[in-house]
């Protein structure tokens, strides 16, 4: 009886254990709200934070912005911080280690024996107490350690630099992606405005050809066909419209401001031919592109993780001092009295490892090998700068001939326009030579208008393929400098005016290494 009992308590208890499919299906859609809902406490807690801008907007105002407020700009910044902290962490290999311990010990029991004396009972002795105390400084300050501590601290600073390098690319990145962000938008923005245009042509010409069929003129063919080219202008004018607001959506997450910003793009595209020598362009990508740089300190990185595994085979050398307070009195060996007392030990220490099953070979090995990695690294780098850069420029001079050829292009197209339409007023031209001449004036606007685009982000290409798109700032600022505003960029023939507003676009809520 007593079995069954404990086999069906058993089972009651294991069904109380078991969870059904429905009860796993409701817990995963509960935890799928509260992901929802701390997703919109999270995202109105960002957007309370972004600044929500307004007014005219410049390419200045978007770089700037960019600078302060992209989230992976401040994410990469930290970095610094990072490497500041290893360098605090690897003096402290320099200075001495202080340490206080302390302990309390409950014997179970002591030695204790009778002492016989002559003429008199003997003597119970008690060595040691029950109850024991103690507490002790300890510091110890290293001497040398095989050049270990020296390595350490070289690859801290190194760290450090190579942290301002990796800041560096990520604002160079950031402000190549604003800034075609800025010039998309802008694109997109023209080309909003041709398609009105050529809507505004096409619904004109409708109306036209429906004036020719009342007078007997133009057939319902004709109409029907001015009728399918105004749908067709009708749909690329909302694909534009579309593709403005996704260009919007993008510059204003790389500025890092709030979606609700309400500004208006105030530069415009100016076409600026640049002549730029692949020697002089080569040579300003080698002494300034972050990458390279950021190779060049792995490289050297990697030799003090060389050096740190040779120290391996050196002996280490410290200093010891140990000031110890216990009960019993550690003066009194073997006293039964609690009584508190003092010791210090002081000296100095060494050890030399003599072998340790080949760690230490193992480990020079996988160093060198990296260190040759790292070499290889860096002329793969410096051979993918290169290709970057006459990629870059290449892209850069055949934007620049296809802007000249566009330009003649949209004069003959307008020309050939105006004349298509004189002569279908006048009988001779049919409407589709009307509607093929309106096609071939939008096509060569749109063309001339993603030639100078390209041009732009060819030159904006070409200065980050140099590293030059962002310079390092000048003592005593803080602020990077960009180049082309306001300044010559490297190779142009002629100086970019600075194109600031006069009202540029504000926050309208929101905010905005030494030897050890």
């Amino acid at each position: 009886m007593t079995g069954s009992l404990t086999f069906v308590a058993t089972w009651l208890l294991f069904l109380a254990g078991c969870t059904t499919q429905k009860e796993f299906a409701n817990d995963v859609g509960l935890s799928r709200q509260t992901a929802y809902r701390q997703w919109e406490n999270r995202k109105t807690q960002e957007e309370g934070q972004q600044p929500r801008i307004s007014g005219k907007l410049s390419v200045s105002d978007a770089f700037r912005l960019s600078l302060v407020h992209n989230k992976m700009l401040q994410q990469t910044l930290l970095e610094r911080d990072v490497a500041e902290g290893q360098i605090v962490s690897s003096r402290s290999a320099y200075l001495p280690n202080v340490a206080l311990s302390a302990r309390y010990q409950r014997q179970e029991l002591v030695p204790v024996f009778d002492v016989a004396i002559p003429g008199a009972p003997p003597e119970r002795v008690q060595i040691g107490t029950l109850d024991n105390y103690s507490a002790a400084l300890n510091i110890t300050q290293p001497i040398y350690a095989g050049g270990a501590i020296t390595a350490q601290v070289q690859l801290a600073r190194l760290s450090a630099l190579l942290a301002d390098q990796t800041v560096r690319a990520a604002t160079q990145d950031v402000v190549y992606a604003t800034e075609t962000a800025y010039y998309n938008l802008l694109l997109s923005q023209h080309l909003v405005d041709i398609s009105t245009e050529e809507v505004r042509a096409a619904t004109a010409h409708l109306d036209d050809v429906e004036k020719k069929r009342a007078g007997g003129i133009a057939s319902d063919f004709d109409v029907l066909r001015a009728q399918v080219e105004l749908s067709n202008s009708e749909a690329n004018l909302i694909q534009s419209k579309n593709a403005i607001n996704l260009a919007r959506a993008q510059l204003i997450k790389s500025m890092g401001v709030s979606q609700d910003s309400d500004f208006a793009l105030s530069d415009e595209f100016v076409f600026a031919p640049a002549q730029v020598s692949m020697e002089e362009a080569v040579k300003t990508a080698f002494t300034n592109r972050p990458d390279l740089y950021s190779k060049e300190y792995q490289i050297r990185q990697q030799r003090e993780q060389l050096r740190l595994a040779r120290s391996r085979y050196l002996p280490n050398v410290s200093l010891y001092f140990t000031d110890t307070w216990s009960n019993p009195s550690p003066t009194n060996f073997g006293s039964s009295t609690s009584e508190w007392g003092r010791i210090w030990q002081g000296g100095l220490q060494g050890a030399w490892p003599i072998f340790d099953g080949f760690q230490r070979e193992g480990n020079i090995m996988q160093q060198k090998a990296r260190l040759k990695q790292a070499q290889i690294n860096l002329v793969d780098t410096e051979e993918t700068a290169v290709f970057e850069l006459t990629q870059a420029m290449l892209s850069m001079e055949n934007a620049q001939e296809f802007v000249q050829s566009q330009e003649l292009n949209v004069t003959r197209a307008r020309e050939g326009l105006r004349l298509a339409d004189v002569g279908y007023q006048q009988g001779v031209n049919t409407q589709v030579e009307v509607i093929d001449a309106q096609s071939a004036l939008t096509t060569a606007r749109v063309n001339y208008l993603r030639a100078i685009y390209q041009h732009v982000v060819a030159k904006l290409a070409v200065d980050r393929a140099m590293g030059t798109i962002v310079t390092t700032p000048p003592a005593g600022t803080t602020e990077p400098q960009k180049t082309g505003d306001g300044a010559t960029r490297t190779g142009d023939n002629q100086q970019i005016p600075d194109s600031s507003p006069s009202s540029p676009a504000v926050p309208a809520t929101g905010s905005e290494e030494g030897n050890a």
